[in-house]
């Protein structure tokens, strides 16, 4: 199963429509469930909901998560070595978000999809490979802020 999370901010739309397009070409056979969150889009070929009070079980039971870049997603799920495609809202713009996602991608925490043409490869990728289980007690937390604040 991949699960989709977009998040409570901002609706993620043109993610939504772009995996229940993949699904209906059959270039996705697995289950697809997503929490589609406050977005306009409804989706025809995977499970949604808008919200839950909890996502932990979806995300253990998931073969690949598939999230917006949300620092608290990347971080439940980076710490648990889950595969973990983290795709960037094209509504947000950027800042902190995208070098937490540059330095989890080189720990190869999770994988960075930067756009929607990227996708499917990310999701193929996500499962055959290997994450690495984040450990945050090894983060020198004065070295990566004065890393983002450069």
């Amino acid at each position: 199963m991949i699960f989709v999370t977009v998040g409570t901010s901002l609706p993620h739309d043109s993610l939504i429509e772009k995996l229940d397009e993949l699904v209906e070409s059959g270039a996705i056979a697995d289950r697809v469930v997503a929490q589609i969150g406050e977005g306009e889009y409804e989706p025809r070929f995977i499970e949604s909901f808008r919200f839950a009070p909890g996502l932990e079980r979806y995300f253990r039971s998931a073969d690949v998560v598939v999230s917006n870049c949300g620092a608290g997603t990347i971080m439940e799920n980076v710490t648990k070595g889950r595969p973990l495609v983290a795709i960037k809202n094209p509504d947000i713009t950027g800042g902190h978000e995208w070098e937490l996602l540059r330095k989890m991608e080189e720990g190869n925490h999770l994988i960075w999809c930067r756009g929607l043409e990227e996708l499917i490869d990310c999701i193929h990728r996500a499962k055959s490979m290997e994450f690495a289980v984040f450990e945050p007690e090894r983060l020198n937390l004065q070295e990566l802020l004065d890393e983002l604040l450069r």
